[in-house]
């Protein structure tokens, strides 16, 4: 009775599934960063008016096969829930909550990765691709990309305000409740007639985490200048950098396949000559393992040099000055990776000249060291507010984990200056990988942010005509 009622309606079920409304399609599946919801209301509030207003336009009698909206926080390491598998099988839309963070989540990249399978495989035999993976700017983008710009969106359709400051700042604002509505009502609207014109077949299996690669890792960035081979593809059909699906992106330390960190360039350098916020320098206080075997006992997550430190070993074996590049790059910027030492202070001193970034990846062991600890208090001294330290914290390292307290201790009396000033630049205990590069995306736009509020940025000429916002070809 179930199923016949549903083909009466247009709404196809996935074969061998049982006929609970829990198994039937979904008009939309709503794909975010964990992070752009911590602590605040508004995703929430959004998915829940936007599967009322989907709801009412479809007719459909039961919210449950309305949207999906996963409100529990899924950790790297824990296997991607049967349920998110089901959810992308079966949904007919993706609504993607387009923002920095977004494009920064592997779990994202992988949720996009599983539905855009399920368009490309709809558009084989000769029919035209549906466009039924809508993004929603949640907060707006300097340079989107590539993933998103192929779209071919048009954002202003859905308001003129959303278009440019994102959906997040309708919903802060009250006075924005009326273009709020005309949204919602613009969307959903959108939402039904794709669902019912363009139907997607639902997926045959659902696939764990492990399967299915980051759509926003497409390829491995290789440092300017280098020519040594073709850049590692990692997009559908090729192995993901996670370390639950097979090889890696970033192999093991030695690996001839690892790209090799940008080194710091020199004062006379043609790239020393071009400044702005769209350049970072990261700045490691970490050590070799012959210098850290002084102070700790378990070695594996360093290497013979200072830049092989791999904080969230074994989870994740790759360097963190190859991490915090490959964020870099995704955010359209170039970086560069040096050591940490006493001429910090001439480092800070160039960079607010140029308008560069700099960020500190501390690693606490290292902050026990003599050389590296004195530098830490050089850099506090200077107190640079748009400059930002990450502390990474790997909750799988017990060593680490009994001596935290006095480590914490350690590393606050170095960095007195940044931790009173209780800033969001300055980041401590971030816990895995994806944590890392959604703290690394926030401090880079803070930074940015910053560095033009303090109106110090050399701007570039204006153009005579600016970049137009994607238009969408489909139905």
């Amino acid at each position: 009775m179930a199923r016949a009622a549903m083909a009466c309606r247009g709404t196809r079920v996935p074969a061998g599934v049982p006929e609970e409304p829990e198994a039937w399609p979904l008009y939309f599946f709503l794909s975010y960063a964990r992070a752009d919801s911590s602590g605040e209301p508004y995703l929430e509030k959004f998915y829940r008016d936007l599967r009322a207003e989907v709801r009412l336009r479809a007719g459909a009698s039961d919210a449950r096969t309305v949207g999906f909206f996963d409100l529990r926080t899924i950790e790297p390491g824990q296997a991607w829930s049967t349920e998110i598998g089901a959810a992308l099988a079966r949904c007919r839309t993706f609504i993607a909550m387009c923002s920095p963070t977004f494009f920064a989540s592997e779990y994202c990249g992988r949720e996009w990765t599983a539905f855009d399978e399920r368009l490309r495989s709809a558009s084989t035999g000769g029919h035209g691709r549906p466009a039924l993976l809508l993004p929603v700017i949640w907060m707006p983008l300097r340079d989107p990309p590539e993933a998103l710009v192929q779209l071919q969106y048009d954002h202003v359709e859905l308001g003129k305000t959303y278009a440019q400051n994102g959906l997040r700042y309708l919903l802060q604002l009250e006075r924005n409740h009326d273009e709020y509505q005309e949204f919602l009502v613009a969307l959903s609207t959108r939402i039904v007639r794709l669902a019912h014109e363009s139907p997607l077949p639902p997926g045959r299996e659902t696939r764990g985490l492990s399967q299915v690669p980051n759509m926003f890792r497409a390829v491995s960035p290789a440092p300017p200048g280098d020519d040594t081979g073709p850049a590692r593809p990692s997009g559908p059909g090729t192995p993901s950098d996670d370390p639950r699906s097979g090889p890696d992106l970033i192999s093991d330390p030695g690996s001839d396949s690892e790209p090799t960190p940008d080194p710091e360039p020199t004062p006379d350098s043609d790239s020393a000559s071009q400044g702005g916020p769209s350049r970072v320098t990261f700045v490691l206080a970490s050590a070799s393992v012959r210098e850290i075997a002084a102070l700790r006992q378990h070695l594996d997550f360093y290497g013979s040099d200072f830049d092989e430190w791999m904080p969230y070993h074994p989870s994740h074996r790759g360097r963190v000055c190859v991490m915090a590049q490959m964020v870099a790059a995704q955010q359209g910027m170039s970086s560069v990776i040096t050591r940490l030492d006493d001429s910090v202070s001439d480092l800070l001193e160039r960079s607010k000249a140029r308008n560069e970034i700099v960020i500190l990846l501390v690693d606490m062991w290292a902050a026990k060291l003599d050389d590296f600890r004195l530098a830490l208090k050089k850099y506090d001294q200077r107190n640079e507010p748009t400059s930002g330290v990450l502390v990474p914290f790997n909750p799988e390292d017990a060593e680490t984990r009994a001596n935290f307290q006095h480590l914490k201790e350690t590393l606050t009396s170095a960095l007195r200056n940044n931790v009173m000033r209780q800033d969001k630049l300055f980041r401590t205990e971030i816990r895995s990988r994806e944590e890392f590069d959604q703290a690394l995306v926030q401090i880079i736009v803070d930074s940015q942010a910053r560095i033009f509020d303090l109106q110090e940025v050399l701007r570039p000429p204006r153009r005579q005509q600016s970049r137009g916002l994607p238009r969408l070809d489909g139905p």
